[in-house]
């Protein structure tokens, strides 16, 4: 079983697997390793032209996760890309990605 694993910082959004990736997406978590803040996060699929949110602006209040396995983000890798965004400059998540 593999592990992919992402520090993500910021507000700007970020590819976590795409059509070429060898990463499937069994589990997938995200948690908040803020400090002192809430982050909200969006996580969605994008298909070239056009976003398909599994959640947005979902609150993930600090030192808390959320984990979602099997169908809750299973996906067609070969026509859809995994993005994630935060909401702040200063949010941080650790996301961790396992076949």
């Amino acid at each position: 079983m593999g592990l992919k694993k992402n520090k993500i910082s910021g507000s700007t959004r970020v590819l976590l697997v795409d059509s070429t990736s060898t990463t499937n997406v069994g589990m997938l978590s995200i948690f908040n390793i803020h400090s002192t803040d809430s982050v909200n996060v969006d996580l969605y699929l994008h298909d070239g032209s056009d976003n398909y949110y599994i959640f947005k602006n979902l609150n993930i209040p600090t030192g808390a996760g959320l984990v979602l396995s099997g169908g809750e983000i299973t996906f067609p890798k070969s026509t859809h890309d995994l993005y994630i965004k935060l909401s702040a400059s200063d949010s941080a998540v650790d996301v961790l990605i396992r076949n």
